[in-house]
């Protein structure tokens, strides 16, 4: 007969995890009231990061934020239609230029990281993609890097990159700061229940399989990738619902936060330096590939420009309405840009790691 086991959950663990929630999903509503960038994920981990900073209890609870992770990947997923698919074909010379642009500005902040913040090169790789903000917290922490300094890194890309872009089209003459047109609200329609049986199966199964084989960061780019066949082929039309989204966001971001428990604030200045001078040559390059590119691919300067810039997918459309840009394009280049930051920069590393071994 097979021994019992006897799962005990400490009491004072369970509270210090909802209190983590707690804290996260108040920072989440403050910022979302703000109009903030990334308000669930940045008010949640910049909240429970203050918290844990200043001694409270904060701890997360791994399971459920390797299920909100599985829900990012099918997140993730559900932009790849077949129309997408076809608009990556019509546009494939704007995607060779971001492909270009997300190699060239990794590789130089990376050494920005590594020379400025002092950084090892595992931690200064995973802090300098331009995006990928919670997939590269978790992708670093699992290759070994350091879960303070690479959410600093991060975290001060996306504000400087969404304040830095919209100034910059207001004093270029691009914006009317008076008249910006209302964003249209989220999809808050659930999937039916062969919808809901279909996305199970794919974060599920996908997570089992990837650990399986051993697939670098299973919980994300398996679920990922079933999910995006599921909705290329039409099997699932629904968009995952705004509320799940925003507890997986909630969950992740404060997940990131509690690593801050314990922490100097003196350790924060060097990451922080770093990253602004990082997201500064990304927006620079981005600016530069606009104006040299945008005649040959048959785009508007400052609609590729939007494409490029390495802020959320959220921000940068809301900026796109203002100016009456092509939001399809928009939305599908920062797609191909996350996608790619999420599932080939873990990968990449894994074999980087392997060939140096």
């Amino acid at each position: 007969m097979s021994p019992v086991v006897h799962v005990t959950i400490e009491p004072r663990a369970v509270r210090n995890v909802l209190l983590s929630l707690g804290i996260g999903s108040a920072g989440g509503y403050i910022f979302y009231r703000w109009h903030m960038p990334l308000p669930w994920m940045l008010g949640s981990m910049i909240f429970v990061s203050a918290a844990a900073l200043m001694g409270a209890p904060v701890r997360r609870y791994m399971p459920l934020r390797n299920m909100m992770i599985i829900v990012l990947g099918i997140l993730v997923g559900s932009f790849f239609t077949a129309e997408v698919f076809k608009q990556l074909v019509a546009w494939s010379g704007a995607a060779l230029i971001m492909l270009g642009y997300v190699a060239v500005t990794t590789v130089i902040s990376l050494a920005v990281f590594h020379r400025i913040a002092f950084m090892d090169r595992t931690t200064a790789y995973f802090s300098s993609t331009p995006g990928g903000l919670g997939v590269m917290v978790i992708a670093g922490e699992q290759a070994g890097g350091d879960t303070q300094q690479i959410p600093i890194a991060h975290a001060t890309r996306v504000f400087l990159v969404v304040l830095c872009v919209p100034l910059y089209f207001v004093f270029a003459g691009d914006i009317d700061p008076g008249a910006v047109r209302p964003v249209p609200g989220s999809v808050t329609g659930y999937p039916d229940h062969r919808e809901t049986l279909i996305l199970l199966v794919c974060g599920v199964s996908g997570y089992l399989i990837a650990a399986r084989i051993g697939l670098a960061f299973s919980q994300f780019l398996a679920p990922l990738i079933l999910a995006g066949f599921a909705y290329a082929l039409g099997w699932v039309q629904t968009p995952l619902p705004a509320p799940v989204i925003t507890v997986a966001q909630i969950v992740i971001g404060s997940a990131i936060g509690t690593q801050f428990r314990g922490m100097r604030l003196v350790r924060m200045f060097r990451p922080a330096i770093a990253a602004c001078i990082a997201t500064a040559i990304m927006l620079v390059i981005a600016a530069a590939l606009a104006r040299i590119t945008a005649p040959w691919v048959g785009i508007e300067e400052q609609t590729l420009l939007l494409a490029l810039a390495p802020g959320g997918l959220a921000e940068m459309s809301l900026i796109a309405i203002s100016m009456n840009a092509d939001l399809a394009f928009i939305a599908t280049m920062h797609i191909l840009r996350i996608t790619l930051i999420s599932g080939a920069g873990p990968a990449f590393f894994q074999y980087v790691r392997k060939r140096s071994r």
